[in-house]
């Protein structure tokens, strides 16, 4: 099957993009798609959590990512760190910065900061740094909020834009998993009371937040790659719930990325350990392990937005995110929420 990302936009006024979280995380408005629209507070959902044996979480933790640098001229340099290639090396986005110039000194408030650019052929960018990239963002570095906010990182975002449950050993996402900024303690404590519950590790990519380019889409396209792990406890709940023809609820489309990725079409099992995936998911798709999807209101003609018009039906989605604007209900990664309660397109 062949789409334009045209063939996936939506009107949505200005107003109904979320530039802050609710007040509270469980106060956010969820939509329930199962046959009909109904809209609960996600606080009041758990029951739909409950009908599914098994409930997939992403662990991933945000990385304070973006590093604002002076030049000694007195330019600005903005710095988004991707991917860790080592301690001192990572694949960056930059702006401001001369690509041309191989070794260079920046300044941080209160100490220089020496990098030496090593490959420059993309937009994307790998830079070593002369100081560790980890300590250097935990010194330094803003939450990575998405740019449609058009604002710069708060003190709420370091709180609101991380899940209560990332896992310090699994720091490496420039985007948060954002179906699970619902959940607050209480909320998962009584998750893992109703039903079984796992993890799994999605480093989140910037290109998220990336258009689709122009022209015909279809399943030789590639997204851009993102890491992920699953460890051996998970992946034998996961395959032994498959084994039993039981439910799994995957919260957030990083977690469905994954789940899909690891699929081994010989074994029909989830294959355990580290691994990368450029997986694109759009109508036509069969998926092989989820039956239930958590996720937002993602963005008109995004990668994303077709990821859930696959699993849930593109004229399902459409009349979902029409019906949400209809509503006043809000959109994106600090938006509402949306359960679809079953996938249209098992294998």
């Amino acid at each position: 099957m062949k789409f334009s990302k045209t063939d996936f936009g939506y009107d949505l006024p200005s107003e109904l993009i979320a530039k802050y979280p609710s007040q509270q995380r469980t106060e956010s408005k969820t939509l329930i798609l199962d046959n009909k629209f109904t809209i609960q507070l996600f606080k009041d959902t758990l029951e739909h959590f409950a009908d599914y044996d098994l409930v997939v979480l992403n662990e991933t933790k945000v990385r304070q990512a973006r590093i604002l640098l002076q030049k000694g001229s007195g330019g600005y340099v903005e710095i988004l760190i991707l991917q860790k290639t080592t301690k001192y090396r990572a694949v960056c986005l930059a702006k401001g910065l001369n690509r041309k110039k191989t070794n260079q000194t920046l300044y941080a408030p209160n100490f220089p900061v020496k990098i030496k650019i090593i490959s420059n052929v993309s937009k994307d960018i790998e830079i070593e740094f002369d100081q560790d990239i980890d300590q250097l963002c935990t010194e330094i570095g803003q939450m990575p909020i998405p740019p449609y906010l058009g604002r710069e990182a708060e003190k709420i975002d370091f709180e609101r834009y991380q899940t209560v449950f990332a896992n310090d050993e699994r720091l490496g996402s420039a985007a948060a998993p954002t179906a699970s900024l619902h959940m607050d303690d209480s909320f998962l404590k009584n998750v893992e009371q109703a039903t079984q519950v796992c993890k799994l590790n999605l480093n989140v990519g910037y290109g998220t937040f990336e258009p689709l380019a122009d022209g015909l889409i279809d399943s030789a396209t590639k997204l851009h790659e993102e890491d992920y792990y699953i460890s051996t406890n998970s992946a034998h709940l996961i395959n032994n719930t498959l084994e039993n023809k039981g439910k799994i609820l995957s919260v957030g489309t990083t977690t469905l990325r994954a789940l899909e990725s690891a699929f081994d079409q010989k074994s029909h099992k989830v294959i355990c350990g580290h691994q990368s995936t450029d997986i694109f998911i759009s109508p036509g798709y069969k998926f092989k392990v989820a039956d239930g999807l958590v996720t937002n209101f993602h963005l008109p003609e995004s990668s994303l937005l077709m990821l859930v018009a696959a699993f849930a039906g593109k004229d399902n989605i459409m009349k979902a995110y029409n019906y949400a604007v209809q509503e006043k209900m809000r959109f994106f990664s600090y938006g509402d929420a949306m359960i679809i309660k079953q996938c249209l397109s098992k294998s």
